[in-house]
């Protein structure tokens, strides 16, 4: 989902004024009257929320007009007060967030939002005078990010989670919002992208997380609509897959289109997964014949594999790993639209164009691991809300190799760790990380920081061992 730009809303109250004398209990003593009024304080003078000046980053606004997105970065929050506050009625309500705290004078108080803060709001409930003559009535700040965020984290920052089991990134950043993301090998910068869909943004960009320089690509050109794919490869080149296959150097100059990959797969491309050499990389598109493209990215010299691997449900898509050696392909295959029950892993010699063994039994889809083998998801036979999938490790021969009760499983670039995602009622922020050398695991929980198209960050695994969370 695209992130649209989402309005800055302050929301004021005003209760009116409520000054009621109470009445003393009737006590009767000689020579008084019996229903003497005992005496009592004045009530505070009421007022509405409205006179409360707030503004975001420096854009001051009045009581229900709202100001522009304030983008990616921190943001800062003025609230001016007409009077001097007694401070600890303001301080005494709970906000969403950590911000620094700054009274700036007796009646001004400044808040400090950090960039990686999710959506920022918070209800000031009862606001009284320092000299207790004056009472503000309820006032709301709410301030929704349509930034997107991205965490970084060691498996130590993971491990170091303890009771709470809510992990702290060691590099946090905000992002603008679009629907196509990769981080780069340093984890520095970001390439942002129209993946699958009408294409309506930028041309693809490359970002520099820490001073958010932004550098358009010259190309590919908008006319490549959406893409598939992008992403850096082992060599540092960067690669992308919409209309055609580009290839350009680290920061995405002299890119050139190696081929023509809707020609190759006869309609648009859905899926590019490269090889474990990454050096070619296979292209699958909806056709009839469900055969796939797998393509040379110095040459452009493209094979057609007969597969077939054909979806299993209408718009639909399907799933590939490749062995280590680069030799063997396995992918999803339906005989016909009825779903993951019906579905089964075709594994084919590239070189041969030949089936050498399928894996009937149905399954979710599968994904290639850096070990040489490949997850099957399928149904563990579990009901009901919170219910596992069944992930079976299997060799390239069809051989079990090890099972996990989850939600989705991605291994470490050097095979030491599986990431498993957790599936809860709630859906949300659950992990367990599988030490294979130790056969230890922990688990943690990633917050879902406000992330502009909901759920919870999907995990990509970096080249150095380190998890990126966007």
């Amino acid at each position: 989902m695209r992130g649209a730009a989402i309005a800055v809303m302050v929301v004021v109250s005003a209760c009116g004024t409520s000054s009621t004398v109470s009445e003393g209990s009737p006590t009767p003593t000689a020579g008084t009257s019996r229903f003497t009024a005992a005496p009592t304080a004045a009530s505070p003078r009421r007022l509405p929320g409205s006179v409360v000046r707030v503004s975001v980053n420096g854009l001051e606004n009045s009581a229900g007009v709202a100001v522009g997105d304030p983008g990616p970065g921190p943001v800062t929050i003025v609230l001016t007060f007409p009077f001097a506050v007694d401070r600890a009625s303001v301080e005494r309500w709970g906000m969403s967030g950590q911000p620094t705290r700054t009274w700036l004078d007796d009646r001004t108080l400044q808040l400090a939002f950090a960039e990686t803060e999710p959506s920022i709001g918070f209800k000031i409930a009862e606001t009284f005078s320092a000299s207790g003559d004056a009472a503000i009535d309820f006032f709301v700040v709410n301030v929704p990010r349509s930034s997107h965020a991205v965490n970084i984290y060691t498996v130590a920052d993971l491990a170091a989670a303890g009771t709470t089991g809510v992990a702290h990134a060691s590099g946090l950043w905000r992002v603008p919002p679009t629907d196509g993301y990769a981080l780069a090998p340093d984890g520095k910068r970001m390439l942002l992208y129209d993946a699958l869909g009408p294409f309506v943004g930028p041309r693809p960009t490359l970002l520099e997380l820490d001073s958010k320089t932004s550098t358009p690509l010259t190309e590919p050109f908008a006319g490549e609509d959406w893409f598939s794919f992008a992403d850096w490869i082992a060599d540092g080149r960067v690669v992308m897959v919409g209309r055609g296959v580009w290839v350009g150097d680290s920061n995405g100059g002299d890119m050139k289109r190696v081929a023509d990959a809707q020609s190759l797969v006869r309609g648009a491309v859905w899926l590019a997964v490269p090889d474990p050499s990454q050096k070619r990389v296979a292209l699958w598109g909806y056709n009839s014949a469900g055969h796939i493209a797998v393509v040379d990215l110095t040459s452009g010299a493209a094979q057609l594999v007969s597969g077939p691997f054909r979806r299993c449900a209408q718009d639909g898509a399907t799933s590939f790993a490749w062995s280590s050696d680069g030799r063997l392909l396995a992918g999803v295959d339906c005989d016909r639209e009825e779903g993951p029950q019906k579905a089964r892993v075709r594994i084919v010699d590239v070189t041969s164009d030949r089936t050498v063994r399928t894996i009937e039994g149905g399954t979710y889809g599968i994904n290639g691991l850096p070990d040489g083998n490949f997850m099957l998801v399928r149904d563990s036979g579990e009901v009901g809300a919170g219910a596992r999938l069944l992930g079976l490790v299997l060799d390239f021969d069809g051989r079990e190799r090890g099972r996990y009760l989850g939600g989705w499983w991605r291994m470490s670039p050097d095979a030491r760790y599986l990431l498993q995602t957790e599936l809860s009622p709630a859906g949300c922020c659950g992990f367990t990380m599988f030490d294979l050398a130790a056969r230890t695991s922990f688990q943690f929980i990633v917050p879902s920081v406000g992330q502009s198209e909901g759920g919870r960050p999907s995990p990509h695994w970096m080249r150095d061992g380190r998890l990126a969370f966007y």
